[in-house]
């Protein structure tokens, strides 16, 4: 039977595949894979506006599409073979700005947490939790500690791709008026600590 990391390793694999196949399908935009990635920041921060608005979801389809193109820009620059240092380092920053703006548009929706009075505190966790996690992976690398490709194979519970997706899932639920939705936002701050957790001791190992 597959152990856990096994399976996570697998399933953040696949949706590295997926993105690989959007590239391929969306190489005709006729924008640059730059020009994508900011178009995917600048959705995130409509969508946190619009949170702010009171207008929930437009936020969230305004989110969707950050996600969306946020996962597709690396992708078509491979495929048209337009990756470059820059690129790679844009694409690294909108990703933690498109999650910042999810996590600080939380702040404006109630969370329906029983047992938190004040869901800025898990939020804060999970942000931790998201931002550690790629920093180990980068810093691992840029000291030496790990190769780039030892890095890329670094195992992760959760992965980007994955928690992004998960974390989506919640924001429907929440606004739908899941009373338990809670419980998913618990699990991916809990599920992001771990992976940062489990990313430093494979390094030290």
């Amino acid at each position: 039977m597959l152990g856990i990391g096994t399976l996570m390793i697998k399933s953040g694999g696949m949706s590295k595949g997926v993105s690989s196949s959007l590239g391929k399908y969306l190489g005709w935009v006729p924008l640059s894979p730059n020009q994508i990635t900011v178009f995917a920041v600048l959705a995130a921060l409509l969508g946190a506006a619009l949170f702010y608005l009171g207008n929930y979801w437009y936020g969230f389809a305004a989110f969707i599409l950050a996600f969306a193109l946020d996962a597709v820009d690396g992708a078509v620059a491979r495929a048209r073979g337009e990756t470059s240092k820059l690129g790679g380092f844009l694409d690294g920053v909108s990703d933690r700005l498109v999650e910042f703006f999810l996590l600080l548009s939380l702040l404006f929706v109630p969370l329906g947490m029983p047992w938190v009075t004040d869901s800025f505190w898990i939020i804060v966790v999970l942000f931790f939790g998201t931002c550690m996690t790629s920093f180990v992976k980068a810093y691992a690398n840029y000291q030496g500690v790990l190769t780039k490709e030892g890095a890329d194979r670094m195992p992760g519970l959760l992965e980007r791709g994955e928690r992004g997706a998960l974390l989506m899932v919640f924001v429907f639920l929440v606004l739908y008026g899941f009373a338990y939705a809670w419980v998913l936002f618990a699990l991916i701050a809990l599920l992001s600590v771990l992976t940062f957790l489990q990313r430093v001791v494979f390094v030290v190992k």
